[in-house]
């Protein structure tokens, strides 16, 4: 039997009691757990329609708030750790899944196909869907850029959604990462990034099952709304860049650096109009951010690019300038990203933003525009060009 884990912070009441039923009620579901970032409206709704939940569906739910585990800024991590600690002291059960409490979309079978995935021996489950071309930014700019670049030769660049927290973990996988001391400092956005390296490492088979009528979640407006995952996911990555890939799990892969698992994706379906033809973002809104928060220290910075992209930088102080940033002078950026990037310096953080602003909106305006299959075939083509980039000319390179 399973656990089912929805992390909350503050969201809409009503999704998230009605994705608790969904869950409660669900035969191979045992006991729901929802974790509050802190006791706030959620977390009183939730407390208030616990009782009459257990009753009419005969599971065990609970509702708590996370722990203060890691050593990064609170947030998610501090919450999925939370609950796997939860799931080892307080259960016996084989699996536990994950889920953001705020999918409008989430359905029972969710959580059967997972279920269906795990009973063939799959250890790691992960969810993947349909999303827009200009949806998945951070994911597509920022972490599958930095798994081409660090980790070429590995599974990683291949997982879809490898920043998706909908997931399933066997018991086996989750005193692993309880036992990681990286996973467990993770108190942030960082820590699906942690996950899915790790168990990537570790040599764990991974299945990705698709969920063909998407994601549909609370929607954000300019790219400001993802400054702290752009920050935390692009840290975490550096914090990983100097590792190497040696199995734990399988014979076969101890022999080499390379990363090799099993990893199955489940085929994908056609995805329909409301997403293929959606603006994920405030393009136009998103302009500001290049122009404004320019800093001496940063023009400085912008010293240790290439001269194309120092000079496409320092015109945003006068006017929005993105079309240098194409993916090659990112692969460029990155480089420099991965070297010298000192996470704890406002001044490289807000460069760090706008240099990954400057990409977003010149992919979007030159790609992503001319439409939905054109943009996808370009993004998993621009993968297998930064890997075969990586692999001939290798980029372990990380600010000691």
């Amino acid at each position: 039997m399973s656990l089912v884990v929805f992390p909350f912070k503050t969201e809409d009441v009503n999704v998230v009691i009605r994705n608790v039923k969904i869950a409660a009620e669900h035969p191979r579901v045992k006991h729901v757990l929802c974790v509050g970032y802190e006791r706030e409206e959620t977390y009183h709704a939730l407390m208030n329609v616990k009782m009459e939940l257990i009753k009419t569906y005969k599971k065990r739910i609970d509702v708590i708030i996370q722990e203060r585990i890691g050593n990064k800024r609170p947030g998610k991590g501090d919450g999925m750790n939370t609950a796997l600690k939860f799931f080892l002291e307080n259960t016996k059960y084989t699996r536990i899944h994950f889920y953001d409490s705020d999918i409008k979309t989430f359905g029972p079978n969710w959580i059967t196909k997972a279920e269906e995935a795990a009973d063939l021996h799959y250890p790691v489950v992960r969810h993947y869907f349909p999303r827009s071309s200009t949806d998945a930014m951070v994911t597509w700019m920022i972490t599958k850029t930095g798994f081409c670049i660090l980790w070429p030769t590995s599974e990683l660049p291949w997982i879809e959604q490898p920043l998706g927290g909908e997931l399933l973990l066997q018991r086996k996988v989750v005193k692993k990462l309880v036992n990681e001391k990286m996973v467990q400092e993770q108190s942030d956005w960082g820590i699906d990034t942690m996950y899915t390296f790790f168990t990537v490492k570790y040599g764990y088979p991974m299945y990705e099952t698709y969920i063909s009528e998407g994601k549909s979640h609370k929607s954000y407006g300019r790219l400001t709304d993802l400054r702290n995952m752009v920050l935390e996911c692009f840290a975490v990555l550096q914090s990983l860049s100097k590792m190497q890939f040696k199995s734990e799990n399988s014979e076969r892969v101890e022999k080499t650096t390379y990363g090799g698992i099993v990893h199955r994706a489940e085929h994908p379906d056609v995805v329909p109009p409301h997403i293929t033809e959606r603006i994920s973002y405030d393009i136009e809104g998103s302009f500001t951010i290049l122009l404004d928060n320019w800093t001496k220290e940063m023009e400085e910075l912008l010293d240790l690019f290439p001269q194309k992209i120092k000079d496409g930088m320092i015109k945003n102080k006068k006017y929005p300038s993105f079309q240098f940033m194409d993916e090659w002078q990112w692969y460029e950026t990155y480089l420099v990203l991965l070297e010298h990037y000192d996470h704890q310096n406002p001044h490289w953080q807000e460069l760090l933003f706008k240099l990954w602003t400057t990409r977003v909106l010149n992919y979007t305006l030159n790609v992503a525009l001319k439409g939905y299959d054109y943009a996808m075939r370009y993004l998993y083509g621009l993968l297998n060009k930064y890997m075969q980039r990586a692999s001939v000319e290798g980029h372990r390179i990380c600010k000691g």
